[in-house]
């Protein structure tokens, strides 16, 4: 997916170098610095302090879980001399039934995680791009680029917090409203 998109880029860009021939000196091109927007935005560290806290709060449901597993176990251990062989059995048969439980439900948070990670960074890159598009023609900007996609570029060229002060201008006023 990042090697498709870096070729698209690249090929975007030799097509607007080459049939711009002259005009390539007058290019008026910008950079941003997506990484850098998800890290300094306010949008961006909410997203990620959420997603911490979210992380946080299903690890601590899944260690509840592993110390009851190995209450569970320790008791087992314990009892086995006393128990008879069928309570043994059924024992081991709780303890079997919480240990899948427990695992499908780590399998699940982990699932839920991603999924939210990812809707997260696709909410966030949806709006970095709309604000790519209204900074590119109110500042007629010829060519946008992501900076993942480039080997070289000046620092002039980066307009990164500009993105990232629309972005918290954006948010700022959904917030207050």
């Amino acid at each position: 997916m990042l090697k498709r998109k870096f070729i698209i880029t690249f090929a975007t860009m030799a097509f607007c170098l080459v049939t711009m021939g002259a005009k390539a000196a007058e290019l008026k091109i910008g950079v941003v610095d997506f990484q850098q927007v998800v890290e300094k935005s306010d949008a961006g560290k909410k997203f990620e302090a959420d997603l911490k806290a979210e992380g946080q709060q299903m690890e601590a449901e899944i260690t509840k879980g592993k110390e009851e597993l190995q209450a569970l176990k320790e008791k087992l251990e314990r009892e086995s001399m006393v128990m008879s062989e069928k309570a043994k059995e059924e024992k081991q048969i709780e303890f079997n039934v919480k240990l899948s439980g427990l695992q499908k439900k780590q399998a699940q948070f982990r699932k839920d995680f991603v999924g939210k990670q990812r809707q997260g960074v696709a909410q966030l890159r949806r709006e970095v791009l709309e604000i790519s598009h209204e900074i590119g023609k109110k500042d007629k900007f010829d060519l946008i680029v992501s900076k993942d996609a480039l080997l070289y570029m000046d620092a002039g060229v980066d307009i990164t917090p500009k993105i990232i002060q629309a972005l918290n201008q954006r948010h700022n006023t959904k917030s207050g409203q």
